[in-house]
C-alpha cells in the first residue's frame, strides 16, 4: 500500500490553519513528523500527527505573543525629559523606556490567556508522546481498562515500583526557543 503524501491530507489541515497561515508549511511539518517517527501503523500516524498539531499550534502563539510586543514596541512614544541644551537629563532614560513598551500590563489579559493555550499545547504535546512511546515500548496501555484474569499473579511491591519508574517518562518544559513560521 503506498504511503499517504503531503498533498494527500493537505484538505484535512486546512482546519488547523488560520488566516493567512501557510497550509504547506503545516504539511511540511507533518511530513517532516512523519518521516522522523516513521509510523507503523493508524494509531502511531495519528499520534505523530497529533505531535506535529501540537507544535504548530504552540509556534502560532509565540508568533501571537512577538506580534503583542512588537505592537507595543511600535506604537509607545517615550517622552524623554530634556536640559535646555536638548540633552537627555537621564542617561539611561531609553533603557527606562524600551522596558515601558514591553510592559505586559496593557495587554495582560490576552497574554494570561495564550500563556493558558501555550501550557495546554505543551500539555497535550507531552501526553501525545508519552502514549507514543509506550505504544512503542509495546508495555500496558496508558489507561488500563481492561479487566485482569483471575489467573493473573500477585506481583510484588518492589516489582511494582520498579515498572512505575520505567513508565514513568515526563515531559518537563524546554527552554528552546519555539520554531517560528
Amino acid at each position: 500500500m503506498p504511503k499517504p503524501s503531503t498533498a494527500d491530507f493537505e484538505g484535512e489541515l486546512r482546519v488547523f490553519t488560520i488566516g493567512t497561515e501557510r497550509v504547506v508549511w503545516l504539511g511540511r511539518l507533518v511530513a517532516t513528523a512523519r518521516s522522523d517517527f516513521k509510523p507503523r501503523d493508524f494509531a502511531e500516524r495519528y499520534l505523530v500527527d497529533d505531535l506535529a498539531i501540537c507544535r504548530w499550534r504552540g509556534s502560532r502563539i509565540a508568533l501571537m505573543e512577538k506580534a503583542i510586543f512588537e505592537h507595543q514596541a511600535s506604537t509607545f512614544r517615550p517622552r524623554i525629559p530634556k536640559n535646555a541644551n536638548g540633552d537627555r537629563l537621564m542617561p539611561h532614560e531609553d533603557i527606562y523606556h524600551l522596558a515601558m513598551a514591553h510592559n505586559p500590563e496593557a495587554h495582560a489579559t490576552v497574554l494570561a490567556a495564550l500563556n493558558r493555550l501555550d501550557t495546554r499545547y505543551h500539555r497535550q504535546f507531552c501526553t501525545t508522546l508519552r502514549l507514543l512511546i509506550g505504544l512503542r515500548r509495546g508495555g500496558q496501555p496508558p489507561v488500563d481498562d481492561t479487566a485482569v484474569p483471575s489467573s493473573a499473579k500477585p506481583v510484588s511491591k518492589a516489582a511494582q515500583k520498579q515498572a512505575s519508574r520505567k513508565e514513568n517518562t515526563t515531559c518537563e518544559p524546554s527552554s528552546i526557543t519555539p520554531l517560528m513560521m
